[in-house]
């Protein structure tokens, strides 16, 4: 099973996907956390049951230094960069305005195609807390031109999950996070980063990626980040949906004979 956080910036995707992997992992679940780490997030992942955790799945995580991220983008250009036919198709569709930028973006493609594809042949849940439905959202802010018919075409070359967390808080509440978020950044690491403006503008675009897969029939699980208390009582909700994705997998997956003696027993 393959779950996706995605929202604005500051709504707390990798906060929920540690704590969805722990209480998971309480539950009996082998789960997988792939975490794409912005240098504020450097530290090791702590997880409560260790059993949450059967590798800590880093493939999108930031390197130590930003150097070193720009240093291993350099093969990804130079050999095979149109390896990945995603990843091509979306730079075609989406491309950036600076070569920076497209520096970054084709690395970071790459890095998360290989996370999904292994994710997708996996038998433990995998939690991403920001998959290609953030990076589409990035794609979109720097791009030369976007417009709604290239979202939709953008939404279409993507891959789903088979569940989809969406985390929103109030629009002044992300603002003061990502004030709180930029003022503990060094000069360095704000090179790297959006300004303010930016990440507030990101609000808008996945509000609207959200309503384009609302209007195609996408099934999405929302969640407010604005209450504790509150993220708490949705966890529960979550860690519930899992459980019920998986029994109906399970009972699938099993044969005419070994199904008949559950029907029976039903009733």
């Amino acid at each position: 099973m393959i779950i996706e956080l995605f929202g604005p910036p500051a709504a707390g995707k990798t906060t929920l996907a540690r704590a969805l992997a722990t209480a998971l992992g309480k539950d009996g679940f082998e789960v997988q956390l792939i975490l794409s780490s912005r240098p504020a997030e450097r530290g090791s992942i702590e997880v409560e049951n260790a059993r949450a955790l059967s590798s800590c799945g880093t493939a999108l995580a930031a390197p130590l230094s930003r150097a070193a991220k720009l240093a291993s983008a350099a093969p990804v250009l130079l050999a095979g960069a149109r390896s990945d036919e995603l990843a091509a198709s979306l730079m075609d569709l989406l491309p950036p305005r600076t070569l920076l930028r497209s520096v970054r973006l084709r690395r970071l493609l790459s890095l998360l195609s290989r996370s999904w594809k292994m994710a997708s042949t996996s038998d433990r849940i995998v939690i991403f807390d920001q998959g290609f439905l953030t990076v589409l959202c990035t794609m979109a802010l720097l791009a030369r031109f976007v417009d709604r018919n290239i979202l939709v075409r953008g939404l279409a070359l993507i891959p789903r999950p088979d569940l989809l967390i969406r985390l929103d808080a109030p629009r002044e509440i992300l603002e003061s996070r990502l004030r709180s978020r930029l003022a503990r950044q060094g000069r360095l690491e704000r090179l790297f980063e959006f300004d303010l403006q930016t990440a507030l503008r990101q609000i808008e675009t996945a509000n609207e990626v959200a309503h384009l897969l609302q209007e195609k029939g996408g099934r999405i699980l929302h969640v407010s980040s604005l209450d504790g208390r509150l993220l708490e009582k949705e966890l529960d909700r979550i860690v519930r949906d899992v459980k019920s994705w998986v029994e109906k997998i399970d009972l699938a997956n099993r044969s005419p004979i070994e199904r008949r003696p559950i029907v029976q027993a039903a009733r």
